[in-house]
């Protein structure tokens, strides 16, 4: 079971696009994540991991699934609750394949 990452708010999915060898390549080395959309940047409401504080802005790694219904998205490493009404309201918007430049 992976670890819970806690509620984010202000949210944002984040695309890019490949080309059909940068595809195979990231498959061959993230079989398990999918590509659009690829990672989601925002606001942390709460984490029960303490690796962040209420208020800190936050990239995910990899996203495995992503389930609307419910708001919930795992990423390769851990499980989120989405706050849905803030879809899309992130302090920034989908930077495409610029998102991957984002590390804190």
């Amino acid at each position: 079971m992976k670890k819970d990452g806690g509620t984010i708010k202000n949210w944002q999915l984040h695309h890019i696009t490949l080309t059909e060898d940068e595809t195979k390549l990231f498959v061959k080395h993230f079989p398990d994540a999918i590509i659009h959309p690829i990672v989601f940047t925002g606001t942390v409401v709460d984490d029960p991991t303490g690796r962040w504080q209420p208020g800190y802005h936050m990239r995910s790694t990899y996203i495995v699934s992503f389930d609307r219904d419910t708001g919930i998205v795992e990423s390769l490493n851990t499980m989120y609750k989405l706050d849905m009404e803030t879809e899309g309201t992130d302090i920034i918007p989908d930077l495409g394949r610029d998102v991957l430049k984002i590390f804190y």
